[in-house]
């Protein structure tokens, strides 16, 4: 059996726990150490620094080190909320830059990194620690996110623990993660509880409401500020102690280091003075005289500091009772998460708000959600396969339908720049070393597993004793508070005594709704926030569409309410043909579905016929690279449209092939490989299917009409290409396609414009691409050059050419007059009422 890491990937600290014996327990990465603080760095010498080696390094030289990345997963560099976070970073971190694909690259020493390559770092040291710590393999993770996350950032952490090597089997909201974990420790005949989870972290704030019972989990409301948090409370307290310096030291020239010792100070400041009513702060040296910070800080004072801040948390929590429709007399339970959430004054308002004897004192607000995920690693009884969505069975290694892999991929760390990569890469992403002779480091296969009842000995994958039936090894599930049974991991009733467990797996609400762009660039709302997943039916919506046959109807989902819809996250685009009978305006019917990891699934119908249904997933991907697919994808389409009837089965399945490829990243699913390498080997296969096909339309076209004009030797290598062509597209072999393609051309170069036209009319004109007098003309024409080239009489040839010239460009003129309808791109409307 497969076992499941539970991630808290925190902005400040990273906790880690597994169910051993049936409970959630902590793993500890260091004594009197519960967490690893979520910071990278590269040391001098280009050494990985990670958690602890990492901030310590801060003071040395904090351009090597990032903290608080969290807060720029998922996120565009030009997103104000990204300046935003900059900015609380503080003075002498690591220059942060915006990326080619408009995303984020942070620098350390001399690479970029993105946000989800330092984040794959992080989560790949903790599986490390976590492996070495207990002689176990951890294939999956359950990673949790703060509930106000978007889609994108979702996305990004999936992606994050994907590099890092696991199978992410959920990402689960923090404020969740947390519930599970009070709900496993409440009594498993305890009354229905509404709990409201105040989750002030050290980079986002989320508040919860859930209702918990035996057996049964239910989120009622989701809001926060993912851009609020501790990091924020450090920062105004070291503004105020670097004002105090500079009051107190005229003249003070600071060094590099010297914001980070006092961003420490004022970390270690916050944390005293939950405790006590006053705190010393002494940091020295300082600058290039050695000053020295000596100050006395009192709690009132840095609560005035953070007041307004704290006000912040209070009106959203305020804000998401009442859009829940409940008081704050119908709370009977208020859960504080977040290392930040013991801070005395949260503890006063929120008192004030619901009364002190709700407040729950007795759950660690560093552990819980970390211990929560573990609880949703039990709670969890079939998988989703990433590719096709088939429903798979726990102890499935592959997707019986695609094979794609439901166990995390084996990484190797690049030697250079250290980011993780799957074993078999090639070159490394970021510095492009070479990777191919790496392996990944393997445990050592497991010995076989003695009973410790009867001494039998068992296969090493055995579960249970083949002799007494003895339990042989933890299965990862949940014990049974009634009889202390361990059970099977995906279980709400316990095998054996039948009794309900305390909790079983969460639905979730969506935080913020998801539309759809309009006609008229305005967005509709199909899902509103707050809305229940997974869904049990889909949500439809009536629409209409007035369209032509061939226009391209266009369904792009965003994620936010503001106005126009492109204003908002873009969660993913679907392209349709439209069918022939489209003409004028039909029905539109639209129904989402949403699953129980949020993705989207989008069912259009069209005046009663269905198109393809499309799935949206959770993709990293920014907007512009989204952009560049969907045009990509929109030239394969239109291409394929136009000369299907040309195309080779072999030229239509690779184009097809390519054509999902791209639909695949426009609709939010992360491609296979780079999405460069993807968009530029789809603009070379697209250009060079072009080249293919009219060098084969020349090969056919010279020799059939102009034969007797072309000397032997063009005539003959025509023909030959003519050939070779044909074999070439039925194989598909484009490559050497283009390479024959390219030699046609330059034969018809060498053979010259006039008799390119000559060739081209006659062309035209047999294929009746012409109107009938035109084409009686050119046809005539086309005799009198025949039998002249046959007689050998030159003038009469240059004449009939000349004439057939002039008639060449009247055929053009007539082409340019009358052009096919354009296909266009069409978009819902709503119906008119």
């Amino acid at each position: 059996m497969h076992r499941t890491l539970g991630i808290d990937l925190g902005t400040t600290n990273s906790v880690m726990a597994w169910i051993k014996d049936g409970e959630p327990e902590v793993i500890a990465t260091a004594p009197e150490e519960s967490g690893t603080p979520s910071v990278l760095g590269l040391s001098g010498d280009g050494t990985l620094l990670v958690g602890r080696e990492a901030l310590n390094w801060l003071e040395r030289d904090a351009s090597r080190v990032i903290a608080t990345v969290k807060r720029l997963m998922g996120r565009q560099f030009k997103d104000p909320k990204v300046r935003q976070a900059v900015l609380r970073m503080g003075q002498g971190g690591p220059e942060i830059t915006e990326g080619p694909d408009g995303g984020i690259l942070i620098r350390l020493g001399d690479h970029d990194y993105t946000p989800v390559q330092i984040s794959a770092i992080i989560l790949r040291r903790l599986k490390r620690d976590a492996e070495e710590r207990l002689g176990t393999e951890f294939t999956r993770a359950v990673i949790t996110a703060p509930a106000y996350f978007g889609e994108r950032q979702i996305a990004a952490t999936r992606e994050a623990g994907r590099l890092a090597g696991f199978h992410v089997v959920r990402v689960l909201m923090e404020p969740t993660s947390a519930a599970l974990a009070h709900g496993l420790g409440r009594a498993h005949d305890a009354d229905q509880a509404t709990v409201l989870v105040y989750d002030l972290g050290g980079g986002t704030f989320d508040v919860s409401i859930l209702t918990l019972m035996p057996g049964f989990v239910d989120v009622l409301g989701v809001g926060g500020d993912n851009l609020l948090g501790g990091t924020d409370f450090d920062g105004s307290l070291a503004d105020h102690l670097q004002g105090l310096l500079n009051e107190r030291s005229p003249g003070h020239e600071p060094l590099p280091g010297d914001a980070s010792k006092i961003r420490k100070a004022a970390e270690h400041a916050k944390i005293r003075l939950s405790a006590a009513s006053s705190t010393e702060v002494i940091v020295s040296p300082l600058g290039e005289s050695g000053a020295v910070l000596s100050e006395t800080v009192d709690r009132k004072h840095f609560e005035n500091l953070i007041a307004e801040r704290i006000e912040e948390t209070v009106d959203l929590t305020r804000r998401t009772v009442t859009e829940a429709s409940l008081l704050p007399e119908d709370i009977n339970q208020v859960l504080l998460v977040g290392g930040s959430s013991a801070i005395p004054l949260v503890a006063e308002r929120l008192a004030e708000l619901f009364g002190r004897e709700k407040l729950r004192t007795d759950v660690d607000p560093m552990t819980c959600v970390a211990l929560g995920a573990a609880v949703q690693s039990a709670l969890v009884d079939t998988l989703d396969c990433p590719d096709c969505r088939a429903t798979c069975p726990l102890d499935a290694d592959t997707c019986s339908d695609c094979a794609t892999p439901l166990v995390g991929t084996p990484t190797v760390e690049c030697p250079a720049c250290h980011v993780p990569a799957p074993e078999n890469t090639g070159s490394c992403p970021v510095c492009a070393s070479d990777l191919s002779a790496l392996s990944a480091q393997r445990p050592a296969p497991p010995a076989p597993s003695v009973c410790g009842e009867c001494g039998e000995e068992n296969g090493p994958d055995a579960m249970e004793c083949d002799l007494c039936g003895a339990r042989l090894r933890d299965s990862g599930g949940l014990k049974c508070p009634s009889c202390a049974f361990v059970n099977q991991p995906g279980l709400a009733w316990c095998s054996l005594c039948n009794a309900e467990l305390p909790v079983a797996a969460p639905s979730d609400v969506t935080p913020r709704p998801i539309g759809i762009r309009t006609s008229n660039g305005s967005l509709v709302v199909l899902v509103e926030a707050g809305t229940r997943y997974p869904t049990e039916q889909p949500i439809r919506h009536d629409f209409q569409l007035t369209a032509n046959p061939g226009d391209m109807l266009e369904i792009a989902l965003h994620e936010g309410d503001l106005q126009p819809a492109e204003r908002n996250d873009l969660c993913g685009v679907s392209m349709y043909e439209l069918p022939e009978g489209s003409t004028g305006t039909k029905a539109l019917t639209i129904a989402v579905h949403l699953d129980g990891d949020r993705s989207i699934r989008l069912e259009t119908r069209l005046d009663g016929s269905s198109f393809t249904p499309a799935v949206f997933r959770r993709n990293p991907l920014p907007p512009e690279f989204r952009r560049r697919a969907r045009e990509t994808h929109g030239r394969f389409q239109t291409f394929l449209a136009d000369w299907r009837h040309e195309l080779t089965p072999a030229e239509s399945a690779v184009l097809a092939e390519t054509a999902t490829a791209l639909e695949q990243v426009v609709r939010g699913e992360a491609p296979g490989r780079s999405l460069d390498t993807l968009l530029e080997d789809a603009d070379v296969l697209l250009e060079r299917q072009q080249s293919v096909r009219w060098a084969t339309a020349l090969a056919y076209r010279y020799p059939h009409h102009v034969a007797e004009l072309m000397p032997d030797e063009d005539l003959e290598a025509m023909l030959r290409h003519r050939s070779a062509l044909k074999s070439m597209r039925e194989a598909a072999d484009f490559d050497r396609g283009h390479k024959i393609a390219e030699e046609v051309l330059s034969i018809r170069r060498r053979l010259g414009e006039d008799l390119y036209k000559v060739m081209s009319a006659l062309a035209f004109a047999s294929h009746n691409g012409v109107n009938a007098a035109l084409q009686q003309r050119i046809q005539q024409t086309g005799d009198m050059l025949t039998e002249a080239a046959r007689q050998g009489d030159l003038a009469r040839v240059d004449a009939a050419k000349s004439r057939i010239t002039d008639l060449y460009a009247d055929m053009r003129r007539e082409q340019a007059e009358f052009r096919a309808p354009e296909r266009r791109t069409v978009r819902p409307e709503k119906p008119a009422r």
